[in-house]
């Protein structure tokens, strides 16, 4: 049954290649919440060191200029720093969506849908649930992403304008623990 099922979806593939790569990333392990806001929580070193590994994971699969839209918390900023430290890129490619701190999943949808075409790929930095969420509501698989996970969605669309509930494939899974690549 799963050679089938393999062998319909490459032809589906074939058929039908995906045009848009969307990389969804949780925040790498904060620090516990002290005296302080969760908004202000920073990386731990854990959560430093997964962001890193992440960015050496992914930097092949990035492109230049490609959308980086992120959350404005401590946390998720850092974990995009260490990102494009990692790709060696500057900072200033980091885009940061004031309304992104613990938003749900349509609102990220709103901001992917506004992203110029130009570019076929798009990353995302924020929280759960609304990134977990996000993946479930284009692919139709439910997930729950962990601190530093990774899901890359192939969108069968043309337009980031496109991209709505059940449009996307799940085509990879990081984890800090293990690396799968379906």
């Amino acid at each position: 049954m799963e050679a089938v099922l393999s062998f319909h979806c490459r032809r589906f593939c074939a058929t039908f290649p995906p045009m848009k790569r969307l990389f969804i990333v949780r925040h790498g392990k904060a620090q516990p919440q002290g005296g302080g806001s969760d908004f202000d929580r920073p990386l731990s070193a854990q959560g430093e060191a997964d962001a890193h590994a992440l960015g050496q994971w992914t930097a092949e699969a990035r492109q230049p200029r490609a959308p980086l839209c992120v959350s404005p918390a401590l946390r998720t900023s850092s974990t995009a720093q260490c990102l494009v430290e990692v790709w060696e890129e500057p900072s200033s490619h980091i885009q940061f969506e004031e309304q992104a701190y613990l938003a749900s999943d349509r609102a990220w949808l709103g901001w992917i849908n506004a992203w110029p075409d130009a570019h076929d790929t798009g990353w995302i930095v924020g929280h759960n649930p609304g990134l977990s969420e996000l993946v479930e509501r284009l692919t139709d698989q439910p997930i729950w992403l962990p601190t530093c996970g990774l899901a890359e969605i192939t969108l069968h669309v043309d337009a980031w304008a496109e991209a709505f509930a059940g449009t996307g494939r799940l085509r990879g899974l990081f984890t800090p623990k293990s690396a799968m690549k379906p």
